[in-house]
């Protein structure tokens, strides 16, 4: 070794040189030409736009429903489910209404409340507020069923409603009578609305003095309902102040009083740790099994949410 540099490493160095400035040369000339378009007003070429991620689909998954006779003659409850098309555009609707037990031409009264319903909901845009979208289904039911009774038959004949709206990542909901509306969340059964009927008035006269509970809840007339459709004016109806935010695994249950009267909240929070159409199937059963003399008509709809990963 005599200090020499071999000539593969020498011509290795001047091409590794000549690379750089090769580089140096060609980032120059870019430089140069930007600069010149700058100067002459020439628009910057802009790179194209990425297409953006579609938003997640609406939080609610699957849809369970139930609807049976049970030991009456007729059918005075009904039910509807808006269209799956609809879903995204408008919301998901369910509406459930219970004709008042033994009154003359229940079913008629219920299926006219129902109907209306669908069609206010089919024709009010889905911009909206969707509290004022529910109230107004609400308006349109009630006047549908006083027109069907007329003047000689209002407040004789009526019809409970609970109306709830899945949209987006929540639920909002209106109700008139004594079905409910009810969120499973976590193993727990909560109640999100009130009953009108006359046990809540009796139990308030109880708290001032008048009366006391255990009258309040033998009264025969506790049952009555106070607010139902078909009584002219509506009286009282339940909407919430917020909606509810919706939660992966919520379930919401419309159902009617043959449902929550022949079974117990653990009962129900048993058959609801299924999936939808699985729980609704299963709460039939269990209606069923009980064989209830003089069994009211039962219908319940569940809406079950979720992530948008899941699949429906």
């Amino acid at each position: 070794m005599n200090g020499e540099i071999s000539p593969i490493l020498f011509w290795g160095l001047i091409g590794l040189l000549a690379a750089l400035l090769i580089a140096a040369a060609v980032f120059f000339i870019v430089w140069r030409l930007r600069r010149r378009k700058s100067a002459a007003g020439e628009p910057e070429t802009v790179p194209e736009p990425q297409p953006q991620p579609e938003p997640d689909p609406p939080a609610f998954l699957q849809v369970g429903k139930l609807h049976a006779q049970g030991a009456r003659q007729g059918q005075q409850d009904c039910f509807s489910v808006s269209p799956e098309d609809l879903w995204e555009s408008h919301g998901l609707l369910a509406v459930v209404a219970d004709g008042m037990g033994g009154l003359e031409d229940g079913d008629q009264v219920s299926q006219t409340a129902v109907s209306a319903v669908v069609q206010s909901f089919l024709t009010l845009s889905p911009e909206t507020d969707p509290q004022r979208r529910l109230l107004a289904l609400l308006q349109s039911a009630n006047a549908a069923v006083n027109y069907l009774l007329g003047p000689s038959r209002i407040g004789q004949c009526g019809s409970t409603l609970v109306a709830g709206l899945l949209l987006q990542d929540f639920f909002y909901f209106v109700s008139v009578g004594d079905s409910r509306v009810c969120l499973f969340r976590n193993g727990s059964l909560v109640q999100l609305n009130r009953e009108h009927i006359y046990r809540r008035e009796l139990e308030l006269r109880a708290v001032n003095g008048e009366g006391t509970l255990d009258e309040a809840a033998s009264h025969p007339r506790a049952s009555g309902l106070t607010s139902f459709l078909g009584m002219g004016q509506i009286r009282w109806a339940d909407v919430p102040d917020e909606p509810v935010r919706v939660q992966p695994g919520d379930r919401f249950v419309l159902m009617s009083d043959g449902v929550y009267n022949a079974l117990t909240s653990e009962e129900l929070c048993q058959a609801l740790s299924l999936n939808a159409q699985e729980a609704a199937d299963a709460i039939g059963q269990m209606v069923e099994s009980r064989a209830w003399p003089g069994q009211d008509n039962y219908t319940a709809v569940i809406l079950q949410c979720g992530s948008s990963q899941q699949t429906r």
